[in-house]
């Protein structure tokens, strides 16, 4: 924003002012007491700029605005403009800059209608952001540290520089926000940057600020190296076991590489039993950072071994990691205080600490778990992936709900399997699975009436269930909680305060308190969504009445099976009886013909009654015994012939 400042106390000589800018004037101004204006603007905004004497109502001939060269002026009623982000205002003739630069810092004059005195001068600065400063120059280093020094910026431009901002480049090809950068409390220009890495590429560059903003960066420093140290990182031990009675194997992973601080030469590694005297140590030297393992040789059988290993560069040694390695190992002890941390429904996390006589170097531990007579192993947990501050811990998943389960957790050396730790415990419930709705209706102009069976899959009991509805227009839901009962199949409510000729999504789930916490709610699946409108007249499609019967699909079965097994006997009773009396001839013990059977009365015996007439045979049914007697006759006659 533009700061206007009228000077009327301070008076300056402006004949004399206005001779050192006009020197090429023909005429110098008397001198005279003429007052200064002033104004203050910042770069890349506007400033008005008022001609003195004149208003709106001032009638104007000819006009002028001056610095050291004309900047407009106004002649035969047109303006002119030296710059075109210069407009000579209309109204009253004031200067407008639009933007304005730090270059547009002057004294300007505005005279008219051919004066020779301006009734008072405009002084304008316009302030900017300063330039780039110099190149920053390393004076010194060290290894973590170094004093850098600088040029100030060739051109303030009218805001002097309060302080500097230092940025830091990490590598040759490293970001300038990779650390944060540092400002200075004062408009030095020097500064010793502190809290460096040793053995590592910095590059510096340096923005100068003042009340208007930041400088753009100037050119980076050159490249540099601080001073080495010795190394800070421990490698990390990843195998440490006996290869035999009288030897150990050992790898390990090289320690980050900014944490060598030098070169890299390779590792040192000392080993001792547990029992001598520290300096009683051997020492094996690896020339080579490549190498990640080694084999001690010559040990003492069953013997406990502290083997330490460095890296080193030229400047030393850095910390030792030590690992303790045991000759001829034994049968591991149980894992002392197997606890269990954590039930769900399909997990179980348990922790337990390492066995109190390890009988050389566990390698991890093996869980088992044990249900329904089946005994299953969950992949080996190595130490180095489960210890916590010398506590193990372990998430066994993929389990069932509301199942049994025996946890059996044993130590596991290179060659032994170790005593167990076991527990027993059952899992937490599961979720519900989805009711089966049964019915969802009107039930009047604001209400409907919902129904539902219990889930298929629960488990231990069904607690509550959550109805959800909504209406289709909104995206909130509405959710009533009741209370549930197992034994009871199906459910039923009555949902109201509902709108009419509206559509509504109705849904419903299951849930059951948790085994575990009781405070747990342990929610189910919600059934598939059903949508219906309320509409007038719906009072007239009343719900079916309630059943709370929890055998009726058994029932249901059993009818549909005693009807159809009725209908099956009904049709091979009939079909009996028709085969009986349509399709059996009758016999009289001996072989006919028939066209000797069509001169024969139908037989009368033992109350039985003739059936039909079929071509001019008589059909009839006949006893069995006289049936089997004319057979067995027939046979005889047909062997004699």
């Amino acid at each position: 924003m533009t700061n206007l400042v009228n000077s009327n106390l301070g008076f300056i000589v402006f004949g004399l002012i206005f001779a050192s800018f006009y020197g090429s004037a023909t005429r110098i101004f008397d001198i005279e007491n003429i007052p200064v204006v002033k104004y203050v603007a910042v770069a890349g905004r506007n400033v008005t700029i008022s001609c003195p004497g004149v208003n709106e109502h001032s009638l104007i001939d000819t006009l002028i605005w001056k610095t050291t060269q004309t900047v407009a002026e106004y002649v035969n009623g047109l303006p002119l403009v030296s710059n075109p982000r210069i407009t000579l205002l209309p109204d009253n003739f004031s200067l407008h800059i639009s933007p304005t630069s730090s270059a547009d810092t002057a004294v300007y004059t505005c005279l008219f209608n051919d004066r020779h005195s301006p009734e008072a001068v405009a002084d304008l600065l316009v302030q900017d952001v300063p330039d780039p400063p110099g190149r920053p120059l390393v004076v010194s280093f060290t290894s973590r540290s170094v004093d850098l020094s600088w040029a100030h910026s060739q051109d303030a431009r009218n805001a002097p520089v309060t302080n500097f901002i230092i940025e830091t480049r990490v590598g040759e090809n490293g970001d300038w926000n990779q650390v944060p950068p540092i400002y200075t409390k004062s408009n030095l220009a020097s500064y010793q940057v502190t809290a460096l890495l040793p053995f590592t590429v910095y590059s510096f560059r340096i923005i100068a600020v003042n009340e208007l903003g930041h400088s753009p960066p100037s050119k980076e420093s050159y490249y540099f190296v601080t001073l080495r140290e010795a190394p800070t990182g421990k490698p990390v031990t990843t195998i440490a076991h006996n290869t035999s009675a009288t030897s150990v194997y050992i790898s390990w992973k090289p320690p980050p590489p900014d944490t060598i601080l030098g070169e890299f030469l390779g590792y040192r590694i000392t080993y001792r039993t547990r029992d001598r005297h520290p300096d009683d140590v051997k020492e094996i030297y690896i020339r080579d950072s490549t190498v990640e393992s080694h084999e001690i040789h010559s040990l003492e059988t069953y013997t406990q071994y502290l083997v330490s290993i460095q890296v080193f560069n030229p400047e030393g040694l850095g910390p030792p990691t030590t690992v303790l390695v045991m000759t001829d190992e034994g049968v591991p002890t149980k894992p002392r205080n197997l606890s269990v941390l954590e039930i769900t429904s399909t997990t179980i996390r348990i922790s337990w600490l390492e066995p109190e006589k390890r009988n050389g170097v566990i390698h991890g531990y093996r869980v088992y778990y044990v249900y329904q007579n089946q005994t299953l192993l969950h992949l080996p947990i190595l130490k180095n992936d489960a210890a916590q501050n010398a506590v193990f811990y372990y998430t066994l998943t993929n389990l069932k709900p509301y199942t049994d389960y025996r946890i059996i957790v044993t130590a596991f050396t290179l060659k032994y399997d170790g005593e167990p730790s076991e527990v027993s415990l059952r899992t937490d419930v599961g979720g519900p699975s989805p009711p089966r709705v049964q019915n969802l209706t009107c039930h009047s102009l604001d209400t409907l009436f919902f129904s539902w069976r219990i889930p298929r899959v629960y488990h231990a009991s069904i607690d509550f269930y959550i109805v959800n509805y909504r209406n289709l227009e909104y995206d909130d839901s509405h959710e009533i909680r009741i209370s549930a009962n197992a034994s009871i199949v199906e459910t039923s409510m009555i949902i109201p305060n509902l709108t009419t000729n509206s559509a509504y999504e109705v849904k419903v789930r299951g849930a059951t308190v948790s085994i575990v916490n009781p405070k747990k709610v342990v929610l189910g699946t919600y059934s598939e969504p059903i949508k219906i409108t309320l509409r007038v007249n719906c009072e007239q499609y009343q719900p079916p009445p309630l059943r709370h019967n929890p055998y009726v699909d058994q029932e249901l079965v059993i009818l549909a099976g005693i009807v159809i097994g009725c209908f099956g006997l009904l049709l091979i009773i009939l079909a009996v009886v028709l085969w009986r009396k349509c399709f059996h001839a009758a016999y009289d013990g001996g072989e006919q013909r028939p066209s000797e059977r069509n001169d024969h009365k139908p037989v009368q015996s033992n109350g039985w009654k003739t059936s039909c007439d079929s071509n001019g045979i008589v059909q009839t049914s006949i006893p069995s015994e006289e049936y089997i007697n004319g057979q067995q006759q027939a046979m005889i006659d047909r062997f004699h012939r």
